[in-house]
């Protein structure tokens, strides 16, 4: 029956590409009406379903959402429940911020550049951990790049009062706008910031998308080379969503998401919590599906991919990255590859961390080597 259903799904892709649209909308009203189960064990079907129906203007979408509506709760409620359960987002911002750390302790001043801050969350997880080591630069420039100007304001408020907290001199640079339109000089003036940078960009770069005749991540990429960094570290899904073709898309996140309900379904909570959980999805796989070329948000690529693109920018894989590796919760395992940290689920890494370098310092070397020596 789960072959089936799948089938269906997929039929229903090939309908719609070969143009046949009505036939395409009554395989996916079988699909819903016939064989699927509303108690709940065929959610991921309903909610790609949903997708599809969105992208054919089906009738059926009205029958889908009165289902996903009661497993519907607030965003915010959404993403606590994923930073407290889930290992692939509750493991993430930690390991990046193990490396983050090392890369700018020691120094009287240093340089963040943040691609899409948010709400500051993880860099205020990040000074109070180099706090707690006694490693804080006694002047941080953070220059923080973010298109959503409440998250901005958010960030520099909740970052202000943890520097005054702990004592740290943080000049905060607020950057309204999305990294592929940041203009010459703003480029410019970054490099005029206390050296070494650091860059981090934690689930943003994907969200970074080309204009017509342009490779806006390859332009993003060669600026930041041309800034020098001593490290740039991504946190990244891994992925093949920035794919023009639907099938390809849709299989890609099939896979992918079905991986992570998987894992959900694994978790020692309530089914109420794994449904909510596996919502705060639908919205990134609405807009894979159902979104076009020029409106889609959610670009993920393989990891393979970043780590190609940060080399064709000339940087190379970070060192010792094998000083990180080791931690597991809920069947995900740390582990350490060319040029980035897997969250592995079984053989596969659902997020990566990608630590590449301008250089190697020698100093992160020893210290990630005194860190081995450490937890041995």
């Amino acid at each position: 029956m789960t072959a089936r259903k799948y089938a269906t799904l997929i039929a229903v892709v090939q309908e719609h590409l070969a143009g046949r649209d009505a036939d395409a909308r009554a395989l996916l009203a079988d699909l819903v009406e016939r064989q699927l189960d509303a108690g709940g064990a065929d959610l991921q079907y309903y909610i790609f379903a949903s997708a599809l129906s969105r992208r054919l203007e089906s009738d059926t979408r009205e029958a889908i959402n009165l289902y996903l509506r009661r497993f519907e709760q607030t965003q915010i409620s959404l993403f606590n429940l994923l930073a407290q359960h889930l290992p692939t987002v509750s493991m993430a911002g930690p390991l990046a911020n193990e490396v983050l750390a090392d890369y700018l302790a020691g120094h009287e001043e240093a340089t963040l550049l943040d691609v899409g801050i948010g709400s500051g969350r993880q860099e205020d997880a990040l000074l109070r951990l180099m706090a707690a080591r006694g490693t804080l630069p006694r002047r941080l420039n953070l220059i923080a790049v973010e298109p959503d100007a409440g998250s901005l304001l958010e960030a520099s408020d909740t970052l202000g009062s943890t520097a005054r907290e702990l004592g740290i001199d943080l000049r905060f640079h607020a950057v309204h706008g999305v990294a592929e339109e940041l203009s010459e000089g703003d480029w410019a003036w970054f490099g005029t910031l206390g050296a070494p940078m650091v860059v981090l960009g934690a689930f943003a770069v994907h969200h970074v998308r080309s204009a017509r005749g342009t490779e806006a991540r390859e332009d993003l990429f060669r600026r930041l080379r041309a800034l020098n960094p001593e490290a740039v570290v991504l946190c990244e899904p891994s992925s093949d969503h920035n794919a023009g073709g639907l099938m390809e898309r849709f299989q890609a996140a099939w896979h992918h998401f079905g991986l992570t309900f998987r894992l959900i379904d694994s978790l020692e909570l309530g089914d109420g919590e794994k449904a909510a959980m596996k919502m705060f999805f639908a919205r990134e796989i609405d807009d894979i599906v159902a979104g076009g070329d020029d409106s889609r948000c959610e670009r993920h690529e393989p990891v393979d991919a970043w780590v190609r693109r940060l080399s064709d920018a000339g940087f190379a894989p970070a060192p010792g990255l094998d000083a990180y590796q080791g931690g597991q919760n809920a069947g995900v395992s740390v582990r350490a590859h060319d040029g980035y940290l897997g969250l592995d689920y079984g053989d596969e890494t659902l997020v990566a961390i990608l630590c590449a370098t301008s250089a190697v310092p020698a100093r992160t070397v020893v210290r990630q080597e005194q860190r081995k020596h450490q937890t041995a």
